[in-house]
C-alpha cells in the first residue's frame, strides 16, 4: 500500500511539472493580479448585468485563463482514458 501511495505522489509531481499545468497556474495568477477584471467581477457579483458579464468574458486575461483551463481538462481526459485502459487490463473481477 505504501508503494502505491508513493507512486501516486510521484504521479502528482509529474503532473504539476507539465507545461499545461504550469501555464494554467500562471494564467490563474494573472487573473488575480488583473485589478480591472477583479473590479468587474466584484461589480457583477453585486449587480449582475449582461454587459458586465460580456466585459469579463472578453477580457484578455480571462480568455487566456479559460484557454489554459481547457488544456488542463484535456490533459485530465487523456489521463482518465489511460487509467480506464489500465483498469481494464488489471481488473480484479476479470475471469
Amino acid at each position: 500500500m505504501e508503494e502505491l501511495i508513493e507512486k501516486l505522489e510521484q504521479l502528482k509531481r509529474e503532473i504539476a511539472r507539465e507545461d499545461v499545468v504550469v501555464q494554467y497556474l500562471k494564467e490563474k495568477e494573472n487573473i488575480f493580479n488583473d485589478i480591472s477584471l477583479i473590479s468587474k467581477i466584484e461589480s457583477y457579483k453585486q449587480y449582475p448585468s449582461e454587459k458586465v458579464k460580456e466585459e469579463i468574458e472578453s477580457s484578455p486575461s480571462f480568455l487566456a485563463y479559460k484557454e489554459q483551463e481547457t488544456n488542463v481538462n484535456l490533459l485530465i481526459l487523456g489521463i482518465n482514458q489511460k487509467f480506464k485502459i489500465l483498469r481494464g487490463e488489471f481488473d480484479c473481477k476479470k475471469e
